[in-house]
């Protein structure tokens, strides 16, 4: 296979040869690190979320909505026994009917 050489070919490649590794100073590596250990031991959050926390946490809302369900549960119960489906539809919603049966 014959290569073809350009003249602006040619220039680029000249240009690259005397091209050198980039090097940084002695200890920069060393010097980097060690800011950035230090940068990072700043960093740190106010509160521990540790897995005790979050599981305590976790039990405590789940027995907080189990019992906020059973009692909407018991009044449910309680309100459709003893009243009409128009109070029913008013207290779904906070407001109240005054019967006249």
């Amino acid at each position: 296979m014959k290569k073809i050489f350009t003249p602006l070919t040619d220039e680029y490649l000249k240009s690259l040869e005397g091209m050198q590794h980039a090097a940084t100073d002695d200890y920069f590596y060393t010097r980097l690190k060690a800011k950035m250990e230090r940068n990072l031991a700043q960093q740190g959050w106010g509160f521990k979320l540790k897995p005790v926390w979050v599981i305590g946490s976790l039990v405590c809302l789940l027995a907080l909505n189990g019992f906020m369900l059973t009692q909407q549960y018991k009044i449910k119960q309680s309100t459709n026994n003893k009243t009409s489906p128009l109070q029913n539809f008013a207290t779904a919603y906070d407001q109240t009917i005054l019967s006249s049966y």
